[in-house]
């Protein structure tokens, strides 16, 4: 095969043309899906927080985890493609497995934050109910995030676009986007449809052993499955911060208003945009691209998206005033000090994201494997105290 090499902008120009013209559009999609998110969010905050507050503290972990599995899954795609080992195509036989290893990723961290939520929590009872709907709905949701991550990879692909600039933002934002309505909508099927609650929880076991008997899983999928494995689960259990700040702070994030409804939003922006550096980077250390630590490079790269990124706080703060009027029929206005200091947190994120790829680079890991699930758990953690910080400012 032929190994085909985009995205290697190297001034200003090229860079800013990139960000403007590849990522900004895809980094907005991600922003109007992360919308989609927060608007069911803010609509069923207060009955989650009053009636079944473990989702509360499953629910970073569980948007910053699922993005982080198949954040890593799009890692992968690129870099196989990038040095011709996958060819651009859904029916190459790397998707299906991928996506199989994925999808068992997926219920670990789950399964740990549950169990924090009801070390947290202390109600046995509802805290099952939560179980089943969060494995059905991680099943569910896996699917749609594994073909997507494969297809927002292998489209621009075809068309000469650095996919590692466009496929990690909408695939951590279609994370955001079925994450919640699903996970809300199993809690309201279970309520109305019990029945047929149970019958789709059984079938999401069903569809997985299916999975699996179409899944050839050769050594080097067994490496990634451990390899991530180890990764995820020690994430897991410091998303499980993320959802404790947010449980505890769930009254100060209610009565803000405002950011009940964009606290998807604010985590996955974060997330992404620390996302496409640690892929660009993860790619070039493959590539053989990073010859110093420190490079003229980077900082350019970095000063864009942060420029790119302050453009999208902005918009997510207009967007949430628009939102919280129309859905919860109340009246909120831009949050000034969010506006300042979020680009900050972006600056600071990123280069996290950075030097985090080189470092698993030089202790032996993929990069390509724990540097996207590293810097989205970390983000989350980040943007949730940034999130209730300014929150308690405003309140």
């Amino acid at each position: 095969m032929v190994v085909v090499r985009v995205g290697t902008s190297t001034n200003l120009k090229e860079l800013l043309k990139e960000g403007l013209t590849v990522s900004l559009p895809a980094l907005f999609l991600c922003l109007l899906l992360d919308f989609f998110a927060g608007a069911v969010l803010g609509r069923f905050f207060e009955k989650i927080m009053n009636e079944y507050p473990v989702v509360l503290v499953i629910l970073p972990g569980l948007m910053g985890l699922r993005g982080n599995i198949y954040g890593s899954l799009v890692s992968r795609f690129t870099t196989m493609l990038h040095l011709g080992e996958m060819s651009p195509s859904l029916r190459d036989e790397n998707v299906t497995r991928n996506i199989f290893i994925s999808l068992l990723l997926s219920l670990l961290p789950v399964t740990i934050l549950w169990f924090v939520g009801v070390v947290k929590i202390r109600d046995v009872n509802m805290a099952i109910i939560v179980l089943l709907v969060v494995v059905a709905s991680t099943i569910f949701a896996g699917v749609i995030l594994g073909y997507s991550a494969a297809f927002t990879t292998i489209i621009p692909f075809r068309r000469g676009i650095d996919p590692d600039a466009v496929a990690g933002p909408i695939v951590t934002s279609v994370a955001d986007l079925v994450t919640v309505p699903f996970l809300v909508g199993f809690i309201l099927l279970y309520e109305a449809k019990t029945g047929i609650f149970y019958s789709l929880f059984v079938l999401s076991l069903v569809f997985m052993l299916m999975l699996r008997k179409f899944s050839k899983i050769r050594k080097r999928e067994r490496r990634i499955f451990t390899e991530v494995l180890g990764v995820v689960g020690i994430l897991a259990l410091l998303s499980s911060i993320s959802g404790s700040i947010l449980e505890s702070y769930s009254e100060l994030i209610y009565d803000s208003v405002i950011f009940s409804v964009m606290y998807p939003a604010v985590l996955d922006t974060t997330g992404n945009l620390g996302s496409i550096i640690g892929m660009k980077t993860s790619t070039r250390i493959h590539l053989g691209e990073i010859e110093s630590i420190f490079n003229r490079l980077i900082f350019l790269e970095v000063a864009v998206y942060t420029i790119i990124g302050a453009l999208l706080g902005l918009l997510a703060n207009l967007t949430s005033v628009v939102i919280v009027r129309i859905a919860l029929g109340k009246t909120v206005g831009l949050v000034i000090p969010f506006i300042l200091l979020y680009p900050m947190l972006l600056f600071f994120v990123m280069f996290i994201a950075y030097f985090l790829a080189i470092l698993f680079d030089r202790v032996g890991l993929d990069p390509d494997n724990a540097t996207v699930p590293t810097i989205t758990t970390l983000a989350d953690i980040f943007s949730t105290l940034f999130t209730v910080g300014v929150a308690y400012l405003i309140v």
